[in-house]
């Protein structure tokens, strides 16, 4: 079988080929295709009108066969007929990756190709004998312009690739992105007292069967390691509001959005809560200077993430002191925070104080609370 391969093991010829099958053909497939051709073309088989050249021919075929059965079955072989399919495999992905381009590809690109293509194999091609000196060198000059154009030519095509690539996978982040907001906008995060639930802890059944009443449920995951906060996928974006509204002032459980609705939820609803009491509060705060709305705006932003904390790190019992409304909140802080960080305090709505800043406020009651004494510096 050495006149079959090569020095590396590889065959000369394509063994399937030589066969007639092709090369995702099982044992029994490659077995039956050597039987019928090596009774074809045995020897003793043939007439005896064959001539030798035809004799010659059909012996060297047969030898062929037995060398192509002998590399696709034998135990000997199975290393380099391994290699050699994975090589098959790679040229025919290669070969479809080329049929896809071809369909992809623009008709001017095509043309651009095909010019190229016939230019390097005129370049390639022997000039002939009778051409001189000046002839040659004109073909150099020819040659090495068609070679730079082709590589120009590659240049941008990879260069296109590489913007198609980067635009389909921005496209893919961009809807994996969408597709993410879009389930946490269907749901709300549940955080219970483990104290107050009958049996110490919810199941997902429970869950579901209480969510059931706000909407149809899609999912119900539990969260964390105490047992007592679970996550919620609504099939409707609107159940997911009503259950929050259910549960605010409930000392039991309560419900928060998920995701930007959480952060648009704690920014302007609980915002407006506590600032926005009437019209002398919105004059109070356009009347504020740009010193003071940097003042509001970090207490604003302190504020969010003590509470965005308070939301993920506290267990049941703070979960319930947090739920509070804001107003409850102010006449009754919750144990180890201190209503100072609340920014600007809530001061009386009365007529004198309308015209106020909220720093004129704030050394307005000082001094009505101190009795008009000058507070001690600190050292």
């Amino acid at each position: 079988m050495t006149s079959f391969t090569r020095k590396d093991g590889m065959p000369i010829k394509d063994p399937y080929a030589i066969l007639g099958i092709e090369s995702t053909a099982t044992d029994a497939d490659i077995k039956k295709a050597y039987r019928s051709l090596a009774l074809k073309l045995h020897p003793d088989k043939q007439a005896g009108t064959l001539t030798d050249a035809q004799r010659q021919e059909l012996d060297v075929r047969f030898h062929e066969v037995k060398d192509a059965r002998s590399f696709l079955l034998d135990a000997e072989h199975a290393q380099a007929k391994k290699k050699y399919d994975s090589n098959l495999e790679s040229e025919r992905l290669r070969h479809a990756e080329e049929q896809r381009r071809e369909k992809t590809m623009s008709s001017r690109r095509k043309r651009m190709r095909d010019e190229l293509k016939m230019r390097e194999d005129m370049a390639k091609a022997p000039p002939p004998a009778s051409h001189d000196a000046s002839a040659s060198s004109d073909n150099r000059f020819d040659v090495d312009r068609l070679r730079r154009e082709g590589e120009r030519l590659r240049e941008e095509y990879s260069k296109r690739e590489a913007e198609v690539d980067a635009e389909r996978k921005q496209r893919v982040a961009v809807e994996r992105v969408t597709k993410k907001l879009q389930k946490e906008d269907r749901q709300i995060r549940l955080k219970w007292s483990r104290k107050k639930v009958v049996g110490g802890a919810h199941t997902k059944q429970s869950l579901t069967s209480i969510m059931k009443d706000f909407g149809e449920v899609e999912e119900v995951e539990m969260l964390g390691s105490k047992g007592n906060a679970a996550l919620i996928t609504f099939s409707n974006e609107a159940s997911c509001k009503p259950c929050v509204d259910a549960y605010k002032e409930s000392d039991t459980m309560r419900a928060t959005f998920v995701g930007r609705r959480k952060v648009d939820d704690t920014l302007y609803g609980n915002h407006h809560d506590v600032v926005d009491d009437g019209p002398s509060s919105r004059r109070r705060q356009d009347d504020e200077n740009l010193e003071e709305r940097k003042l509001r705006q970090a207490a604003e932003r302190e504020r969010l993430m003590r509470q965005m904390e308070l939301d993920d790190a506290g267990d049941g019992a703070g979960g319930e002191a947090h739920q509070r409304s804001p107003s409850m909140a102010a006449t009754h802080p919750a144990r180890g925070k201190s209503p100072s960080t609340i920014f600007p305090p809530l001061f009386p709505n009365t007529p004198e104080n309308e015209n106020l800043t909220p720093f004129e406020l704030l050394g307005k009651y000082e001094k009505e609370i101190f009795g008009g004494r000058d507070l001690p510096m600190s050292e």
